[in-house]
């Protein structure tokens, strides 16, 4: 007994930062009362957490633990990441996770005293050559991924009927143009529009099919010279610190 209590007490997991991400995020979300063809969207939420620290100095803590998970509920979706691995890929500037750092304030549903100080320091993650590479690499699997002009293991039957219809995955076309632009933003300013405000009727039109995939290429191919054009212009330095984030 005493051996499963201290199990259920490393195990005692604390939301650090968690909140919205994804197409809510994004200001991007069709309702699937507003249309039934592109109404498709879950809603997308992410945890970030950490264990007591007993588990970090504990064997059996870390050989019983997941560093990442997912879990659906229907139309919701919640990704979860262990607060280390989260550091890692935010580190890397992998757009997956770094976005959530510049989310609307009401977009997030727990910000713990920790969170706050992620928050406030979120320009320790940034590097130039890092932003470029991961924001660029992303969007060239997205681009790839339209090219392929083939079915998904994640698309359900109407995201295929899209791919039917229009010849290639106008939601993945959306998400394209926008991680070049956060790219571009976060290289020029250290800042990124998470939420879509100038140009979120030009990626609803996108996600809506309003462009042929030639197009949606030579849309794409003058946002990756401009993605190029803010790595050369960006004061940011070339790579971040990963021994000061270590220490952080």
């Amino acid at each position: 007994m005493r051996k499963r209590n201290l199990y259920n007490y490393i195990f005692n997991e604390k939301t650090i930062l968690a909140g919205y991400r994804g197409s809510i995020a994004h200001g991007l979300y069709i309702p699937p009362e507003e249309s039934d063809e592109f109404g498709i969207c879950d809603t997308d939420m992410f945890e970030v957490y950490r264990f007591p620290d007993e588990y970090y100095f504990s064997l059996e803590g870390y050989y019983h633990s997941k560093e990442t998970s997912e879990e659906k509920d229907g139309e919701l979706d919640i990704v979860r990441y262990e607060l280390r691995k989260f550091f890692h890929l935010a580190a890397g500037c992998n757009p997956n996770v770094i976005t959530w750092l510049w989310n609307r304030i009401e977009h997030y549903t727990t910000v713990s005293p920790e969170g706050k100080l992620i928050l406030k320091n979120r320009q320790i993650f940034l590097g130039k050559r890092r932003i470029r590479d991961a924001f660029g690499g992303y969007a060239h699997s997205q681009l790839s991924r339209l090219t392929a002009g083939s079915y998904r293991g994640y698309m359900g039957e109407k995201r295929k009927r899209l791919v039917d219809k229009y010849g290639y995955d106008t939601k993945n076309a959306s998400t394209l143009i926008k991680l070049l632009r956060w790219g571009r933003e976060l290289l020029l300013t250290g800042s990124m529009q998470v939420y879509r405000q100038k140009d979120r009727d030009f990626l609803l039109d996108i996600k809506m099919g309003k462009f042929s995939l030639a197009k949606i290429q030579e849309i794409a191919d003058k946002e990756f010279l401009l993605l190029e054009e803010a790595y050369a212009a960006s004061k940011l330095p070339e790579v971040n610190n990963k021994r000061k984030i270590a220490n952080y």
